[in-house]
């Protein structure tokens, strides 16, 4: 085989290497001979493919010894570890970032010297990250894409309210964390290409006032104050707010700003312009000239949802009216505005050339915009009065910005508006939600309503939607369970399995998501046997269909079990063995019935049996982590409360502790005896603080090659 690929032209073996992830290529090809090693070097040090380049730590795929092994193996060579420029940490093993550090840290000394590009998406934060990226962007780094995790904020919340020991060390981070923030527009930061996201900010760290000159003396004076310079270096920056204001604080700290994107979660307009009528808003700056005068491209993407933001938004573009190019992307819902006019009108020419462009455009080449606006039913008239708008319209005339398109979504009741052009979609009743038609060709997911209409929509699946991998089913709002909507649900089953939907075959799709009710408080409520039966058959149609279904997320697992017991003849045979993601809820094992708090009983027999290559398993709980109950059952259905109020009692006691432990350390063996290709465990439950250290210590001593998280709120396990 080696002579084969020896004889093979550098740029065939490059394209072949390139398809590879970074570990298979490091196992397969380092050290054969020292061609191999120079392409292998050359894969890293050349961004063929920025999605895949460098080195990938994500959720899914190694064990923590993996990782380990082929890191150090990196590590300790030198040629190899200088051609790393870029690293991407994402997911939820980003929790253990202390630990990956440490693969790339030693003694504060950078193991991969020629690293220009760090992605950490869905991070958390910790002392150890933020010193290391502290390190990295005064030092080294060029590009720095960082994503703050909504999990790690509520941990912190969490500790915060747990006592005075948690709210100290919250109170450390959150300094640390507002400092990092202002240390990455000042003099202490060398990056030209930063893309943050702070968009779970929360009001423990503050990071959106951290910049305010009327931030709290109280932080401000334990921050360094050489972090309130400028950063010179920094030309690109896309950033995902809360709150507009913040880009108000930025931009005096970027004169070197060449583009700046900005995408805000909540409201355009700051805070305080609520409260006060249109006439009292006054800008802080006459014009960002003055602050960023080498800004070329300004984008912005936003809602709005009341008309004081729209005169925010004339003042921003005002501000940038000396761009090139101008980029914008807006949800317009005014549904609940008290002007009528604006309630009911539509976008046209005259509605952007007032509200959406800046008065003089001094150097304006490229105008691009796509707008959402949430009205009534558009006729093909208005449609067509409204592009014709534009062709009529003297500023647009002269600008040639004349090709703009309309559409009107009759299931979301939306009309589209676009510089750019549009693919109008097929739509279907069954479809629910979906980003939005402009970016129709990138879109990844859909969601569906289940519907007597369903099969139409799958029959014609791959054909219609080859760019979509995940469909999320909409299993909430059953209707169809009582009266006529039963029947015709259920002749809709009949009619789909005399067609036999088992010969629909999803080419593209690898993820299936059944319900959206992820969270730790889900509960299943029981139904009818027949309603239960029902619903089992349709899911094991649907499971059947991707010809590699990767992840599976079902918001019951008592969902699963139903498929077993109801309907095992119309599930595809290992239509369930590709699956390496699964996420579901599992019910209290305190709390309610004797058969509700012994479901958690099945879960290791039926992940062995039916997903046995799984990598990932994330679990949500209402409360303990172990999900096999050692609740004593309770016969009598009128004392079962008092029972159970006196079972909840005796939780925190020293024996049930250790009874805990002992059913944890079982159920956690029992899963990695069954599943022998199992990575990480992920739950999302809560405990009384007595049992941390408890859990933590059982760990250790019974996967001591493993590495645990554990919180009140959360458990990870990473073998």
């Amino acid at each position: 085989m080696i002579n084969t690929l020896e004889s093979l032209a550098n740029e065939i073996l490059l394209n072949i290497l390139s398809n590879l992830t970074w570990f298979e290529m490091i196992e397969s090809f380092w050290s054969i001979n020292k061609r191999f090693n120079s392409l292998v070097c050359s894969i890293f040090s050349i961004n063929y493919d920025r999605n895949k380049s460098g080195i990938i730590i994500s959720e899914t795929d190694l064990s923590l010894n993996k990782y380990q092994s082929i890191l150090l193996s990196i590590i300790s060579n030198s040629t190899l570890s200088i051609s790393i420029q870029r690293i991407y940490i994402d997911g939820a093993k980003s929790v253990f970032f202390d630990l990956i550090s440490k693969w790339i840290f030693q003694e504060n000394l950078i193991c991969f010297i020629n690293l220009k590009s760090l992605i950490l998406t869905r991070c958390y934060l910790s002392e150890i990250l933020i010193n290391n990226l502290s390190l990295l962007i005064q030092y080294q780094l060029d590009e720095l894409i960082l994503t703050i995790d909504e999990d790690s904020l509520e941990m912190f919340y969490y500790e915060y309210e747990s006592g005075k020991n948690g709210c100290d060390q919250v109170k450390k981070l959150t300094i640390m964390c507002q400092g990092f923030i202002r240390q990455l527009f000042s003099s202490k930061c060398q990056l030209t290409s930063l893309r943050l996201n702070i968009s779970q900010d929360n009001s423990l760290f503050q990071i959106h006032d951290c910049l305010s000159s009327s931030f709290s003396h109280t932080y401000s004076n334990q921050i360094d104050n050489q972090l309130v310079t400028n950063c010179m270096t920094l030309r690109r920056l896309h950033i995902h707010v809360i709150y507009g204001y913040f880009i108000e604080d930025i931009i005096e700290h970027v004169p070197a700003l060449e583009i700046l994107s900005v995408i805000i979660r909540d409201t355009l307009a700051r805070q305080s312009l609520y409260p006060v009528t249109v006439k009292t808003f006054t800008p802080t700056i006459v014009n960002w000239y003055d602050k960023i005068p080498k800004l070329k491209c300004f984008t912005l993407k936003s809602n709005i949802f009341h008309d004081s933001e729209f005169v925010y938004l004339k003042w921003i573009l005002n501000n940038v009216n000396y761009v090139e190019k101008l980029k914008l992307r807006l949800y317009i819902n005014l549904t609940y505005q008290e002007d009528l006019m604006k309630r009911h009108c539509f976008i046209d020419a005259n509605f952007i050339n007032e509200y959406c462009m800046p008065d003089i455009s001094r150097n304006l080449i490229i105008f691009n915009f796509y707008i959402l606006f949430k009205c009534e039913l558009l006729s093909d008239n208005n449609i067509q009065i409204i592009e014709n708008s534009f062709k009529i319209h003297q500023f647009f005339i002269d600008h040639h910005w004349i090709k703009v398109k309309c559409f009107f979504d009759p299931i979301m009741s939306y009309q589209y508006i676009s510089s750019t052009g549009m693919i109008k979609p097929k739509f279907f009743d069954s479809i629910k939600y979906y980003s939005n038609i402009f970016d129709w060709q990138h879109m990844k997911s859909l969601k569906v309503n289940l519907c007597p209409s369903i099969d139409l929509f799958l029959k014609q699946f791959d054909i219609l939607f080859p760019h979509i991998t995940s469909i999320q089913f909409n299993m909430r709002d059953e209707k169809f369970v009582h009266g006529p909507e039963y029947s015709m649900f259920l002749q809709s089953s009949l009619d789909v399995l005399q067609w036999k939907l088992t010969n629909i075959h999803l080419q593209y799709i690898t993820r299936l998501v059944f319900g959206s009710h992820f969270c730790r408080g889900s509960e299943y409520k029981y139904k009818s046997i027949d309603h239960n039966t029902v619903r089992a058959e349709i899911l094991a149609y649907l499971i059947s269909m991707p010809i590699q279904l990767i992840y599976l997320r079902i918001e019951h697992f008592e969902w699963l079990l139903h498929i077993v017991q109801y309907a095992s003849n119309k599930l595809r045979k290992n239509a369930l063995n590709s699956v390496r993601y699964a996420e579901f809820c599992l019910p209290s094992c305190h709390k309610g019935s004797n058969e509700s708090t012994r479901i958690g009983k099945n879960l290791v027999s039926f992940l062995g049996n039916y997903t046995p290559y799984l990598q990932t398993l994330r679990i949500w709980r209402p409360d303990d982590f172990p999900w096999t109950s050692i609740r004593p059952e309770f016969q009598s259905k009128w004392r079962r409360q008092n029972l159970t109020d006196k079972w909840l009692k005796s939780l925190t006691t020293s024996q049930s502790i250790t009874e805990h432990v002992s059913i944890f350390e079982y159920d956690l063996s029992q899963l990695i005896q069954q599943l022998k290709q199992f990575t990480f465990l992920d739950i999302y439950g809560q405990i009384d603080h007595q049992k941390i250290e408890p859990y933590r210590s059982m760990i250790q001593r019974r996967f001591p090659n493993s590495r645990v998280h554990i919180q009140i709120r959360r458990f990870c396990l990473w073998f």
